[in-house]
Parts: structure tokens; sequence; C-alpha cells
């Protein structure tokens, strides 16, 4: 079998500066596949001309961009590779703004004993009405949590049209641990306005909510809340139905919530159910 003009796996990683084990890693997520693979001895060859692709993914991951994230840019057409970045330089300038207002947040606590950086988020009580959403469900470690969303969402609010309900949040459901190892599964429910283009309803009921700053809008640092959601309810004796959620809304200020539905107390006793759950009606 030729290999003429292509180059061995060891002289395409002198010519790009990616180490074999690099490159055998972006081969197993597609990014960078060899121009042949020899069938008997498995051993891979490159183009020269495939270097370019190569220093773009070096620059990409240099800037911070997750190999997923490369995949679709690389993937996508010519004309949509350009939104695709600026989606991303808007990302990273909120994720580099929420690090800083972070990091701001820790210095005075470290710096005042009236701001303790341990003290854990107000938790708050309300009634919430029925609705109906489009959904879909997927697995993913925290590292790509935020593309995932926002990706899903793009397809979900696409799907749903002008059924789409802009009025109302985004809802993004944890039914399982996500972290740095952990992958959920997550759903994220985009709501409509017509139950007919519903995948689901919700019915009303109560729901416990935190608002979250804009500095720990981002794991691990938004833990906090779910931390204080379930201390509340652990004092208050309340009854969860269903994982917790992140909600989110649009606007200007943006606005983040973590929230989890419990019981509907009857009538009568709703304000004291609200009260031995240490809620702020």
């Amino acid at each position: 079998m030729s290999t003429t003009a292509r180059l061995s796996i060891g002289e395409f990683s002198k010519l790009t500066w990616l180490s074999p084990r690099a490159l055998r890693l972006y081969e197993r997520r597609g990014l960078l596949l060899p121009d042949l693979v020899d069938e008997y001895t498995g051993y891979r060859y490159y183009r020269p001309e495939q270097a370019g692709r190569a220093r773009t993914i070096t620059l990409l991951r240099r800037v911070g961009m997750s190999l997923e994230q490369i995949s679709a840019l690389l993937d996508a057409p010519d004309e949509q590779q350009s939104a695709l970045i600026t989606a991303y330089k808007v990302n990273a300038t909120q994720e580099h703004e929420r690090s800083m207002a972070l990091l701001d947040s820790i210095a005075r606590g470290i710096s005042s004993e009236d701001e303790p950086v341990g003290d854990l988020p107000v938790v708050r009580s309300r009634a919430v009405e029925p609705w109906a959403f489009v959904t879909r469900t997927f697995r993913t470690t925290a590292a790509d949590l935020p593309v995932h969303i926002e990706r899903t969402t793009a397809a979900l609010v696409d799907r749903a049209g002008t059924n789409h309900d802009a009025a109302l949040p985004l809802v993004v459901v944890y039914h399982g641990e996500v972290g740095w190892e952990s992958d959920g599964p997550v759903e994220v429910r985009v709501p409509v306005d017509d139950d007919a283009a519903a995948d689901g309803t919700e019915p009303g009921g109560l729901e416990l909510y935190v608002d979250v700053p804009f500095e720990e809008v981002q794991f691990p640092t938004i833990l906090r809340s779910f931390d204080a959601l379930r201390e509340a309810a652990t004092r208050g004796n309340c009854n969860a139905i269903g994982p917790p959620r992140e909600i989110y809304s649009d606007g200007d200020p943006f606005r983040c919530q973590v929230a989890q539905r419990y019981l509907r107390a009857h009538a009568q006793t709703a304000g004291r159910a609200a009260e031995r759950c240490r809620m702020d009606p």
C-alpha cells in the first residue's frame, strides 16, 4: 500500500507540534482523521495539507474551546463559522466577567468578617402556574455543559417555531449529578404556548428558589444555591417533587435561579409551610 506524499504520525507530529497522543485523541473525536491507516500494521499517515487544520485546532484549544465546540466549528459551513466564533467570544467574555466578579466576592469575604464567603443564599417560595414545553435530554460533564445547553436550546426553539413562548423562562432539569466526572442526565425544557405542540406539561405547585448571583452562575460555585435549597427543605420538612432545576430568563439584567418543586400545601396551611421552610415570600 503506497504512502507517497504522506507523513507518518511521528513526522506529522513534528510538523504540527502535536504529540502522537494528541493526534490519536483528535482522531477518536473525529476532529483530525488520518488520510490513511494501514490495514495490516495500523500505522497512520497524514497529508501535509492537513497541518493547517491541525494548527487551527491547536489555536482554538489555546483560547479555551472544548473539543466538542471545535468539532462543531470546523464541521459548520463557512458562512456559519464566523457566527459560532462570535457566540464563543460572547460566552467567553461572560465567563471572564463572572470569574472576575467571583474573585472580587472572595476578596471581600476574606477581608471582611461581615461578608463571610460561606453564607448560603436566601431561599424563597412561590406558587407557579402550569406550563407546557418541548424537551430534549442529554448527558454531559460540567466542562461541556454550557455549550450543550446553548445548542439544545437553539434546536428546541427552532422546533417550537411560532409556538415558542418567549415570555416564559428556559428550564434546565438535572436528573442526575453533573460534575467534572459525572454526566447527568440533563434535560432542557423550552416553553410553548400550545399544549398540542408540547412534548410534556407540568402542573402548577409550590416552588422553592434561589436567585443566583451573577458571579456564581458557573460550576462549581452555583452548587451553593443547590445546597441552600436542600438545607431549607430539610429544616422545613418539605417533600421534594422531582429533580432540581436551573431557570434562565433573558433580558437586562440576565437572571438565573435554582429551584425545586415541593408538595403544595393546603390553602389553610400554605403560609405555615412556607414559614417552616424558612422562605421569604
